[in-house]
């Protein structure tokens, strides 16, 4: 049934987006601080139509491909931030990067508003930096770091279930 409670309006008042190492609980994962603009979650698949010759339409689809990408930017210009983006490490007040071999893998807690009074948990066990990023420095306006992570199926996980959960608490 319809109801005005389901429509969900904001973010959650604190702890929006927090990032641990991968397999981390939320106990043990870093509050990234303020965001601005919201979190975005696109989920996008590719599929493969099966056809035949007697229908004109397919008859069925199967998933050849799934990505899920989350995009968020971050209000607080730390180091840590910084670093978290750009797949790196702080090391003695200083970020030194690029020509990387690897780049380590986040789990990645997000909390907002739920539909009714419920508090909304994602919960992605295995999360990537993209290496799209940006910070603009200026005079009349507050630095933002753009952060975009790749969600990676964890395989640890059964069929279905290996990008990561969603619950109402």
């Amino acid at each position: 049934m319809s109801s005005p409670t389901n429509i969900v309006v904001g973010v959650s008042a604190s702890g929006t987006v927090k990032a641990a190492a991968y397999g981390q609980s939320e106990a043990n994962a870093s509050d990234l601080g303020f965001i601005k603009g919201g979190v975005s979650i696109e989920h996008e698949e590719t599929s493969y139509a099966i056809r035949i010759d007697q229908s004109l339409a397919p008859i069925d689809k199967i998933t050849t491909e799934e990505n899920l990408k989350i995009k968020f930017s971050l209000s607080e210009a730390t180091l840590e931030n910084i670093a978290l983006v750009l797949g790196a490490s702080v090391v003695s007040s200083k970020i030194e990067f690029g020509d990387k071999t690897s780049t380590p893998v986040k789990t990645l807690y997000i909390n907002v508003n739920g539909a009714g009074s419920a508090s909304r948990k994602y919960t992605f066990w295995k999360c990537r930096p993209t290496g799209k990023t940006g910070q603009v420095y200026k005079r009349d306006g507050e630095t933002l770091i753009e952060a975009e992570f790749d969600v990676l199926a964890d395989t640890t996980k059964e069929r279905g279930k290996r990008f990561g959960m969603i619950e109402d608490i």
